[in-house]
């Protein structure tokens, strides 16, 4: 992997909403979107997709990780997703209104399940004890959380590429 990847720890939605279709002619006043397309019946289109929304806990720029098991992990998902075809995780960046669904290279925000990425970080950080210090951040960020009350709420981790 050449880019910058960036791991997000924290939690998905279990309870995915279906994506409404945009009316691309009806913005909404203040610039933040477009009203929602109604059919001739005044009823919402929807386009098949379901959103699930990703709650940001915690999040490290892994810079670039190049071959690593963390990159080896993200790429498995990347091939063979968590989800189904037609669900897809989004999430709201730093500014609160910006809604993502995809990296800056237009790949899917790839989940990943919060022990492979824990089991991940521990081969990178123990395998470059002297090197790449991001791997011991990564590490122990995630064992810190592993104990907490979240792990009921399943936490997961979301990779994406900037």
């Amino acid at each position: 992997m050449g880019y910058d990847t960036h791991i997000m720890i924290g939690h998905l939605s279990t309870h995915p909403r279906p994506e409404r279709e945009k009316d691309k002619s009806k913005p909404y006043a203040d610039g933040s979107g477009f009203k929602t397309l109604l059919d001739e019946k005044g009823e919402e289109v929807l386009t098949g997709r379901l959103l699930m929304y990703f709650s940001i806990y915690a999040e490290i720029d892994l810079c670039k990780i190049y071959d690593s098991c963390i990159s080896k992990l993200h790429e498995k998902y990347k091939k063979t997703s968590m989800m189904k075809e037609n669900e897809f995780a989004y999430v709201f960046m730093k500014d609160g209104n910006t809604q993502f669904e995809e990296d800056a290279y237009g790949d899917r925000l790839i989940v990943v399940p919060f022990l492979e990425a824990l089991e991940a970080a521990r081969k990178d950080a123990k395998k470059n004890e002297s090197g790449y210090r991001r791997y011991k951040w990564v590490k122990d960020l995630l064992e810190s959380m592993q104990g907490s009350e979240d792990m009921e709420n399943e936490l997961t981790c979301v990779f994406y590429g900037s």
